[in-house]
């Protein structure tokens, strides 16, 4: 990184004796509009100050030492380094008491705010690299997922199709000769059909494949219809208003996650009997909205330091959001239904 523009010594001290430079000619221009009875050092208090809070105190100190020998020399009568006057003298002595006064309180105003702003850039630093880390777990956990689930569908869910298979071939076996032993695998049967639905069910709440296979809105409508299956007193309408080459793929996996999350939420929590989901693309962003009708919360109250399951959930939705780059907004009231908003810009709209 070069060094800046005022960080260079000699154009630090450049400056700092044209602003005395200044404020002496000023001083000047003032005495002949004002007469004798200007202050000695009313344009020079103000310069050492500049200098010193601007370029520190090695400038406020030369710009101190620059007036004093200016006003012995030039304005305290007699001309030269001669003073006459005590009053003269002991203005002079505090003056340039004043001014490495100021010059060492400026400095350390400066040093003060340098430190700060390191401080504030070293933060920046590690909470981008905090973020960065929660990305890639968050991405690792969601890989791990997927693999998980690819395991149990090709092995476990195939050992037990496999299984299935030849308790039904051995039933058919068996059936054609002994009628009366069959009964025996017929409990069997249904045993392991379940099985294979359990493992079934496991694989696509551990990763949907048709999220991968067929994109996100095709994974939301096989949602919603799962979901209603299963709370058959909720009823969710599922509005899409743009298409799956819209959603950037690394965001799919996002919305899907925080869909999931909120409808969960809704179906333990909120006593709704109607969600209306939307996902839609306007202005450069993509929104995520999930309204329900249900009995509503106190968001001070679920989101306070007392966190509840409803709490961590939504927690979750929110650290999944704003770490994938989005802004993300709760809306609820008791009684009046609860509202989730998660928005994202889309980066070429940046």
């Amino acid at each position: 990184m070069g060094v800046g523009w005022f960080d260079r010594t000699w154009i630090r001290y450049g400056i700092t004796i044209g602003v005395v430079a200044v404020a002496f000619l000023l001083r000047l221009v003032l005495t002949k509009w004002v007469g004798p009875g200007l202050p000695t050092y009313v344009t020079f208090f103000p310069a050492v100050m500049l200098v010193a809070i601007v370029f520190g105190f090695w400038a406020g100190l030369l710009a101190t030492a620059m007036v004093a020998m200016i006003s012995a020399y030039w304005i305290l009568p007699p001309e030269g380094f001669a003073i006459e006057l005590l009053s003269d003298f002991v203005g002079l002595c505090f003056f340039s008491g004043m001014g490495v006064l100021i010059s060492v309180v400026a400095e350390f105003y400066r040093r003060t705010r340098q430190q700060a702003h390191e401080r504030s850039l070293e933060l920046a630093k590690a909470n981008e690299a905090l973020r960065d880390l929660s990305t890639r777990l968050l991405s690792a956990h969601e890989e791990e997922r997927k693999r998980i689930a690819g395991e149990i569908h090709d092995t476990l869910g195939a050992c037990l199709a496999a299984i299935k298979f030849k308790v039904e071939s051995a039933h058919l076996e068996i059936g054609k000769t002994a009628s009366g032993s069959t009964e025996y695998l017929n409990t069997i049967i249904p045993l392991i059909q379940e099985c294979v639905e359990e493992c079934r069910r496991i694989q696509m709440d551990l990763r949907p494949s048709i999220l991968d296979d067929l994109g996100l809105l095709a994974a939301l409508s096989w949602f919603c219809r799962r979901y209603q299956t299963i709370y058959t007193g909720i009823k969710v309408e599922l509005e899409k208003t743009l298409e799956e080459r819209d959603i950037p793929n690394s965001l799919k996996i996002v919305i899907f996650r925080v869909t999931q999350e909120g409808m969960n939420n809704i179906a333990k929590h909120s006593k709704a009997d109607l969600v209306h989901l939307s996902l839609w693309k306007m202005d450069g962003r993509i929104e995520l909205v999930l309204e329900d009708n249900g009995e509503g919360f106190d968001l001070k109250k679920v989101l306070g330091s007392e966190s509840t399951k409803r709490g961590f959930g939504l927690t979750n939705m929110r650290e999944r959001t704003e770490l994938s780059g989005g802004s993300f907004a709760i809306e609820s009231a008791e009684g009046k239904g609860t509202t989730v908003r998660a928005s994202w810009l889309l980066s070429g709209n940046n």
